[in-house]
């Protein structure tokens, strides 16, 4: 029962910080506008900066990112029942056509990230290993290899939550650090917890799953 609790406490938790992020993103870009988002603003001071055609990938980036988030998570959260599989196809091809986009965007993003070469390093690595990840996980599925294409679809959530993490790292970075400092180390705490907390998970579950066959019964006829 506590474990049940737990369980929905997380799901709560996260689905919580989802609908967060996802405000602040239709807040900030959809009503104030991008200029003004802090990001941006540090980029328009540069003199060199060119605000377009950046802004117009952003926005790419941003809702395809944001369809991605939503989409995996609903299909994180619910089993995937027989008569309700056509259905779970069609969020799968919607969630890797979307990470694709965003992550083909996300690349040239990454060439113009601020913080210089070790924040650009950081987001390009997470977007190859993003599309990486995704695709993997449809070639398992296409091999009928169930338990992989969960295993590797739970890794490319994890990178996709990146775009959460970050906007949870950067404000408590920001405190003690100044934005020029901070930012290099969230282009790679955006992702490589994320990315440990799921291999955590899938060994964990693995583990579980060893030791429940270990100790079944074996039907002798």
């Amino acid at each position: 029962m506590n474990s049940h609790l737990t369980t929905v406490g997380k799901i709560i938790m996260t689905i919580l910080v989802v609908a967060i992020v996802l405000g602040y993103v239709a807040v900030q870009y959809g009503i104030v506008g991008a200029e003004y988002a802090g990001l941006v603003k540090v980029k328009l001071s540069k003199p060199d900066f060119h605000y377009s055609p950046w802004i117009y990938v952003l926005y790419t980036h941003i809702v395809s990112g944001c369809v991605a988030l939503v989409v995996g998570l609903i299909q994180l959260l619910r089993k995937p029942e027989a008569e309700r599989m056509q259905l779970h196809r069609w969020l799968g091809k919607i969630y890797v056509i979307c990470i694709l986009l965003s992550g083909i965007v996300n690349i040239y993003l990454s060439i113009f990230a601020s913080g210089g070469g070790f924040s650009k390093a950081g987001f390009f690595l997470l977007d190859s290993l993003w599309i990486c990840a995704t695709l993997t996980a449809v070639n398992r599925i296409q091999k009928s290899q169930v338990e992989a294409h969960q295993q590797w679809m739970l890794r490319s959530y994890a990178l996709t939550f990146s775009g959460v993490t970050l906007r949870i790292w950067l404000p408590l970075l920001m405190t003690p650090f100044e934005f020029e400092t901070a930012y290099p180390m969230v282009a790679w705490l955006a992702w490589v917890p994320n990315l440990l907390i799921a291999e955590w998970a899938i060994r964990k579950r693995a583990t579980k799953v060893k030791r429940l066959a270990s100790h079944a019964i074996p039907i002798v006829e």
